[in-house]
């Protein structure tokens, strides 16, 4: 079965309708066009003056098909060329003859060197059941309460044109797309499968690096000395860094130099080189971006002064962002590698755990053991982004640990020393629990903590940026799908201060309770607006490239997050005149904080473990029927494979597009109750502490809970990163700001700094002045100390940047077969007899065709 489509070469222009058709009339020399129902036209006039192009116009018409090939009774093949529908039936009629044969031996048969797209083709012969990207749409899709049967015919008559022009962009850009009507014949879910050939050329576009196999590189790559002893501060200095391996070398993948590249050796065969070359998370990160840039047609011109450039044309109706919107699609993802359970008692060694899908060991390794974690794998299977997140979450929680027991000290010293003085029958007396005189040197302390945590990640930071090869990410990335060039739009966003809501209730002691327990639930409210409304203000503004939309995203969020949580505490340390508990304000901020820290990681505790735990033991009957079920109906459809497939296995799950920088967001807010107004409560390091470790485990509960349970997360796209951004320049920003927010609670709030100048005056004028130059002489010292650190700890190890540098000049060597630049080599041959001639003249390099050096004497 076949559909004949025109398309035009050369410059025309096509007016494109909101629904994301064709309209009726296409301008070409006055001639007019019928309306289409796929996409007949896709070059339109790019944005130029008329003189400025060369008026190439070509009147040779291109046809090409649009076939649609019957699999299975519920299965369609669509092809966009007549070689590959010849060779779908080909690969067909011989896995046909040849029963039993492997999709490695048909793509051994049929090489993708010279088949392009017969790796794809080969997998939906043989019904691979791992695609690399899914679309869920309903067939019919029901009717809207207002809407008659006549309306909701035309909708979905619509909605199937849309999906008819977008499917065929996504053709065109090379990909397979294979059709599977569900059980019940209600919903569609599309297939989409990118061949080894197309992943390359995306590859080598995206600039994404990759290792180079050890046939490609010197023998010899020791150049640093790893022999050194390990003493006690060696060993410390492990607990806080990140191990890598610096003789790795990795270069911008080109798809002609593939043979140098790790996971194409010699010795392997293409099969073996086409199914597993890039990880699945590579994969889908290089189908999602062809997916979402579907709609961006380039065209080539010609200039007047001969100079031939790309055009780039979008299509804005046809964004799968707006299809999803519009009802057009139902679903996006990708989907997982497998389900996550093992039957217990069948792993008996790493080995045995080696040969279950990557999912499954992560469940083993991650969620079930309470081991270090597996980064290595956790990045192979989510990518560097989801990774990132949670290298920095265990740094910052070892981090932590220096912090909790700090913090334990100043109380323990408090209880032994309220225990001797005093009798514990007021505030007053409990207070010095945590307000004594080891409150400002842990203040002091605090403050070089922060810095050196900070500086520290930097360090680590710069070491995953190397081992992950994501050095120049941020350089290299590629603009958004959103993006156009145009000038920069600013928003500006007023913001509403909430500060405590103050109830006359006595006595005083339940009335701060009270206080801080309302403003809590004010918080977790106003938090879920504030989202929506940093959201919806990001969308208005025209961000280059996903990084800079993320960073204006994030830095929104914190803005309101930080009025939100902080506004209370503030006004108490800023604002607020008289606190009858006590003297000064010390207790109520202690309680304020204590509240909030704590009330807010225990609803989040709730929300993120307590709640799935239930969920699953509620569901657990409920889904084990629902699955036994849908299993029996495939059982029942006489397909040739009776499984559950993956897809629909991962079409229950929840979508995780935000979940990192929601993490982030959580674990950012509390570096800020810790460094801020850590002071007025010394065990919240503990606390963060205790937390960190549940939300480790509890966020690998979330997304790989086996889905027998609830519905979890559905798998993420595997998304690149280079640093935390905007995340990193909040810290540092917060962790300056506490310098001065803490200096003020140990002059103004503290009982014991209170104490302390009343030795010395009581005059409330020379009170003022004594704090104030406490404040101002404790934050100039903590900030020369902070800069102290900062400059003594640099950001990227030496060894690192050695490793660096040396990966680009072999990059070139191995790769790029240019030779090195006179600045970039030196020989450690200091006899240089050898560069001139008998004569004396100067024998110089002369550059050969295949980029070797030779020497010649032209003497």
């Amino acid at each position: 079965m076949s559909e004949h489509r025109n398309f035009f070469k050369g410059q025309v222009e096509i007016p494109i309708s909101e629904d994301g058709d064709l309209s009726e009339k296409s301008n070409n020399h006055g001639k007019e066009k019928s309306r289409s129902t796929l996409l007949d036209t896709i070059l339109g006039r790019p944005n130029f003056s008329a003189t400025s192009l060369h008026n190439e116009l070509d009147e040779h018409i291109e046809k090409f098909d649009i076939f649609t090939e019957k699999v299975e009774e519920h299965r369609t093949l669509q092809l966009i060329d007549k070689e590959d529908q010849n060779l779908y039936n080909e690969i067909n009629n011989w896995v046909e003859k040849n029963p039993g044969i492997t999709l490695e031996e048909t793509i051994l048969k049929y090489d993708p060197e010279k088949y392009p797209n017969s790796d794809a083709l080969a997998k939906v012969v043989h019904d691979y059941p791992f695609p690399d990207f899914i679309l869920k749409y309903e067939n019919d899709k029901g009717k809207h309460l207002y809407d008659n049967e006549k309306d909701n015919k035309e909708k979905n008559a619509i909605r199937a044109k849309k999906r008819q022009n977008f499917e065929c962009l996504l053709l065109r850009a090379g990909l397979v797309l294979e059709h599977e009507i569900d059980t019940e014949g209600n919903h569609t879910y599309v297939k989409i499968i990118a061949p080894f050939d197309r992943l390359c050329e995306q590859a080598q576009q995206t600039k994404i690096k990759i290792r180079l196999n050890d046939e490609s590189l010197p023998k010899d790559l020791s150049i640093f000395d790893t022999s050194r002893s390990r003493t006690i501060f060696s060993k410390i200095k492990e607990f806080f860094s990140y191990k890598i391996d610096l003789k790795k070398e990795s270069s911008v993948f080109k798809k002609d130099r593939l043979k140098k590249f790790k996971g194409a050796e010699s010795q392997k065969n293409i099969a073996e080189i086409s199914l597993n070359f890039f990880t699945t998370a590579r994969r889908n990160l290089l189908v999602h971006r062809m997916i979402i840039t579907a709609n961006q047609i380039n065209k080539k011109v010609v200039l007047d002064n001969g100079r031939m450039i790309y055009v780039k044309r979008k299509i804005d109706s046809l964004a799968i962002s707006k299809l999803l919107k519009a009802g057009v699609y139902d679903k996006f993802y990708p989907i997982h590698d497998g389900l996550a359970k093992i039957k217990s008692g069948s792993i008996t060694s790493p080995e045995e755990l080696e040969k279950y899908n990557l999912r499954a060991q992560l469940n083993e390794l991650w969620v079930k053991s309470h081991r270090k974690q597996p980064i290595e794998k956790i990045r192979e299977y989510f990518g560097e982004k989801f990774a990132l997140y949670f290298v920095w979450l265990g740094f910052y929680t070892s981090w932590l640990s220096i912090a909790s027991l700090a913090g334990l000290i100043v109380v323990i010293y408090g209880v032994i020393d309220a225990a001797i003085e005093t009798s514990f029958t007021s505030i007053k007396d409990v207070s010095v629990i945590w307000d004594n005189a080891l409150t400002a040197p842990y203040t002091f302390l605090m403050a070089v903590w922060a810095t050196c945590f900070l500086e520290s990640w930097k360090r680590a930071n710069a070491s995953i940026q190397y081992d992950w090869d994501v050095v120049d990410f941020e350089r290299e990335e590629l603009p958004r799908p959103e993006f156009y060039g145009t000038r920069i739009v600013i928003v500006t966003v007023g913001v509403l201060i909430i500060f405590p809501i103050h109830f006359n209730i006595n006595p005083p002691k339940l009335r701060a309770v009270i206080t801080a327990s309302v403003n809590l639930a004010t918080i977790i409210i106003l938090n879920i607006v504030y989202r929506n409304v940093a959201k919806y203000l990001t969308h208005f503004e025209n961000h280059k490239t996903q990084t800079q939309f993320e960073d204006s995203l994030i830095l929104k969020a914190y803005l309101f997050d930080f009025i939100n949580f902080y506004s209370a505490l503030v006004y108490i340390l800023l604002f607020k005149q008289h606190c009858e508990v006590y003297v000064t304000c010390m207790n109520e901020l202690t309680i304020q904080l204590a509240i909030i820290f704590i009330g807010k990681q225990m609803i989040g505790q709730v929300q993120e473990v307590l709640i799935p735990w239930l969920m699953s033991k509620w569901y657990k009957t409920k889904n084990i029927a629902e699955r036994d079920e849908l299993q029996k109906k495939y059982e029942e459809s006489n397909r040739k494979h009776t499984e559950v497939p993956q897809w629909v296995h991962d079409d229950n799950l929840t979508n995780t597009s935000e979940t990192v920088r929601t993490e982030y967001e959580e674990i950012v807010i509390q570096f800020g109750f810790i460094t801020l107004f850590g002071t007025a409560f010394p065990l919240a390091p503990l606390f963060a502490w205790i937390n960190n470790m549940t939300e480790i485990r509890s966020d690998a509960f979330k997304v790989y809970e086996p889905q027998e349970y609830i519905k979890t997360f559905q798998r993420p796209v595997g998304s690149q990163a280079q640093d935390l951004g905007m995340w990193e320049n909040i810290m540092s920003i917060v962790s300056l700001i506490s310098v001065v927010t803490n200096a003020i609670i140990i002059a103004f709030h503290s009982s014991w700094m209170h104490a302390q100048f009343d030795k010395y005056t009581k005059n409330s004028e020379e009170l003022l002045v004594a704090r104030l130059g406490f404040v101002l002489a404790f934050e100039h010292l903590v900030f020369i100390i902070k800069l102290i650190f900062a400059y003594m700890i640099p950001d990227i190890p030496r060894t690192v940047k050695v490793a660096i540098e040396r990966e680009r000049y072999l990059t070139r060597l191995t790769v790029d077969e240019d030779p090195p630049a006179l600045d970039e080599y030196w020989s450690e041959d200091k006899d240089d007899s050898s560069l001139f001639s008998v004569k004396g003249t100067l024998l110089l390099p002369s550059k050969t065709p295949t980029g070797g050096n030779i020497i010649k004497d032209n003497a």
